[in-house]
């Protein structure tokens, strides 16, 4: 029996850290599935190993009847030194024949969306990310939840080669 417990306490040690390391994760949930252009998501990330690659990801749930099948976001980044870059993303949520990308159970779909990938982060410490809805219409009805994550990969920054 003593055996079968460390095997299952092993095992669950094991799984756990199997998972992404996240170094942010925040999720907000809107008020009658709505996003309005005052709806601004403000996430304030410390960074303290800049040897390592991230990942930046945004995750969505929304309604099956949602109207559209992307969606559109602004995204500004303060950096550390108070540098400010904007970028427009548009979200794919389905495809061309409507069918939800990620996964629908009940009234609910959800999906993340790799935003960036092998992220590097040049200096440490606190990088601020601004997400706001930038669709045509001030209100998008369906928007449940949206969540912002940071996930810190195993992958080392490479390391650049002097040119002589």
């Amino acid at each position: 029996m003593k055996i079968f417990f460390a095997l299952c306490l092993s095992l669950a040690f094991l799984l756990s850290s199997c998972g992404p390391n996240y170094v942010y994760n925040h999720k907000t949930s809107f008020d009658n599935a709505t996003w309005t252009y005052q709806g601004l998501q403000q996430h304030a990330v410390e960074i303290n190993d800049v040897a390592h690659l991230y990942n930046l990801v945004i995750g969505l749930k929304h309604s099956p009847e949602f109207a559209y099948q992307n969606l559109y976001v602004k995204i500004k980044t303060i950096f550390p030194d108070q540098q400010t870059r904007e970028q427009v993303l548009s979200l794919n949520l389905a495809g061309g024949n409507g069918e939800w990308y990620g996964s629908c159970s009940g009234q609910t779909c959800s999906i993340e969306i790799p935003i960036q990938q092998n992220a590097i982060f040049e200096k440490a410490g606190k990088y601020q990310f601004i997400i706001e809805q930038y669709m045509r219409t001030e209100k998008i009805e369906g928007v449940k939840a949206l969540s912002f994550k940071v996930e810190k990969t195993n992958q080392a920054v490479p390391v650049q080669k002097e040119n002589k």
